[in-house]
């Protein structure tokens, strides 16, 4: 789209979400701890005729969290005669849509999947902004997802990278991938009819019958080219292997047909020791266990279990201390000027 259609474009939306409308009714969320499975679903949403998956946008989360920021302001009443929390949700919706719609526009479809992992974390934020947007959250055993956030950051040291954060530890991996799973469950809790959950592990094993229940959701007809989402180009791959150094993906791993080769993988390369400490990490999960998730250690060696629970609880006084002294240190700093 021409840069002057695109500010024309989003002077309508801007002038359109004043009047009410910009509810989000085009967009689509995709969510979830990284590498639970959430590319393998944009690409299979992007086989759809009516469903454009671009590339990960990345800054949704931000966005959020700036309205976040001009919420507080407006409570404390210090620019409450500026903007309000009405206005505030409506421009930072508008703003939003006129980034990601414009996207589907030049592709002529009806919907703009936006898949950035991270953009769980703001899911309950953004079922307040969008009433009508829809959102799916992508859920795999927190085992495998560790497993291979592990593997990011080994492969990001052997190019002599900086890892990203929540892939330097298995301590880092856990709690990171613990807060997306409990902000996707708070969403689903609060607007189960607007939040759709997949099951990583179902939907490489029935691809088929999964599809269909996410057109269902979506309320669009199903086509079977979501089930060989390796045969089309997508928008995203550049971002997520050759610019990203290919710790994510390589084009051979992000150009996959749904399979089931990697399901089980995490028990082979996680030590049994740290399968016991992941799986006493989300032991009381009561959502994951409604899913299917048999996070039980008892099939395990006593002594295995007892190395694994007790590593569990090293690695919760490891944060328990981190956070004390970090809270200290700031206490510590002089006040600013």
């Amino acid at each position: 789209m021409p840069p002057a259609d695109f500010e024309a474009y989003s002077s309508h939306t801007y002038d359109a979400a004043r009047n009410g409308s910009g509810q989000g009714e085009r967009l689509i969320f995709v969510g979830g701890a990284p590498r639970s499975g959430t590319t393998l679903v944009q690409n299979m949403l992007d086989c759809h005729g009516e469903i454009y998956g671009g590339p990960e946008f990345l800054h949704i989360p931000d966005i959020v969290r700036m309205r976040s920021l001009l919420h507080g302001s407006i409570a404390r009443k210090w620019i409450d005669l500026i903007c309000s929390h009405e206005q505030v949700d409506k421009i930072t919706a508008t703003w939003i849509e006129s980034f990601l719609l414009p996207l589907a526009d030049s592709q002529g479809v009806r919907f703009l999947s936006e898949k950035t992992p991270m953009n769980v974390l703001v899911f309950p934020q953004l079922v307040e902004l969008f009433p009508m947007a829809r959102l799916i959250f992508v859920v795999r055993d927190p085992r495998a997802i560790v497993s291979s956030l592990l593997e990011v950051g080994a492969r990001a040291r052997a190019k002599s990278l900086e890892p990203p954060f929540f892939t330097k530890n298995l301590l880092s991996a856990i709690l990171y991938t613990r807060d997306c799973l409990e902000k996707g469950f708070q969403a689903f809790e609060a607007v189960p009819e607007r939040v759709y959950i997949v099951v990583y592990e179902k939907l490489v094993r029935a691809p088929l019958e999964e599809t269909k229940a996410i057109c269902d959701f979506l309320q669009i007809a199903w086509e079977p080219s979501m089930l060989q989402p390796a045969r089309k180009q997508h928008a995203g791959e550049g971002a997520i292997t050759v610019f990203s150094d290919e710790i994510w993906y390589d084009a051979k791993a992000y150009y996959k047909d749904p399979d089931t080769d990697r399901v089980d993988r995490w028990r082979h390369q996680l030590s049994s020791t740290d399968q016991v400490t992941i799986a006493h990490w989300f032991r009381y999960s009561q959502e994951l266990r409604a899913l299917g998730y048999d996070l039980s250690v008892a099939h395990y060696a006593p002594m295995t279990r007892l190395f694994g629970v007790g590593k569990s609880q090293f690695l919760r006084y490891q944060r328990g201390l981190s956070s004390r002294l970090w809270q200290y240190l700031s206490r510590l700093q002089p006040p600013s000027p």
